[in-house]
């Protein structure tokens, strides 16, 4: 379970505020009620970035709280392409920097908010490592077609393969892959905290767990809805999975 947010931008931009806003959102960030309160933040355990730098993705990654790992707020860059992840565990001991997200594997990097199931849960279990990285595995060989319509495709075949995902939570996820960025949001239950909100202005597409400001514009995805970060706008598709 986490925050996240990501953009996708004409030219090149610092990347100061999204940091800023990655850390306010581990610390203050929407929280499921009955979910247990821990030191460090509502989302304390991890964060991590993929950005863009010199044609390839920069990953880095962290098991503290982003709301006070200083090595978060020492990172100084700018990129066109970004995504950001804080994390809340759904099992404390698997708190650390190899189960920070983004994951990257075969060139697409994934944050995801939600726990799988299934065949991906028993696997990462046996592993030792995060569901959301093996989903990303399996992803990797299901999405042939690198386009939009064919993510559509492959993420409808496997969140439709309940022997794979099981009874999952949410696969409310964030994907970058080369130059493009895609946004899904897609829960089965506490529709109030898997949540997607996109903001358009030019030059400039955001998404985010929750609106990063008060200014308007902000439109919540709907369960379902696959966007691709494209400017000057963005492109909805809607995936075909079960009730």
């Amino acid at each position: 379970m986490c925050r996240m947010l990501a953009f996708a931008s004409e030219e090149p931009r610092d990347l100061t505020p999204y940091l800023a806003h990655l850390a306010r959102l581990s610390a203050h960030g929407n929280l499921v009620e009955r979910w247990e309160k821990r030191p460090g933040g509502n989302h304390p355990d991890g964060w991590g970035i993929a950005f863009r730098q010199g044609g390839e993705t920069r990953l880095i990654r962290s098991g503290e709280p982003a709301a006070s790992d200083p090595s978060l707020s020492g990172i100084r860059g700018s990129t066109d392409r970004f995504l950001g992840h804080a994390r809340y565990a759904d099992n404390t001991e698997t708190v650390n920097k190899e189960n920070a997200h983004p994951f990257l594997a075969r060139g697409i990097a994934l944050a995801h908010n939600g726990t799988f199931r299934g065949r991906i849960g028993e696997e990462a279990e046996r592993r030792k490592v995060s569901d959301s990285l093996v989903f990303l595995e399996s992803l990797a060989d299901c999405w042939k077609n690198r386009t939009h319509a064919g993510l559509c495709e492959a993420l409808s075949t496997m969140l439709g393969d309940t022997e794979l995902v099981g009874a999952y939570s949410a696969a409310t996820i964030l994907i970058a892959s080369g130059k493009t960025i895609f946004a899904l949001r897609d829960y089965r239950k506490d529709a109030d905290y898997y949540t997607l909100f996109l903001r358009s202005e030019p030059g400039l597409v955001i998404v985010a767990s929750e609106p990063l400001d008060d200014s308007p514009g902000w439109r919540l995805l709907a369960n379902g809805e696959l966007l691709e970060l494209l400017l000057p706008a963005p492109k909805p598709l809607f995936l075909t999975v079960p009730s």
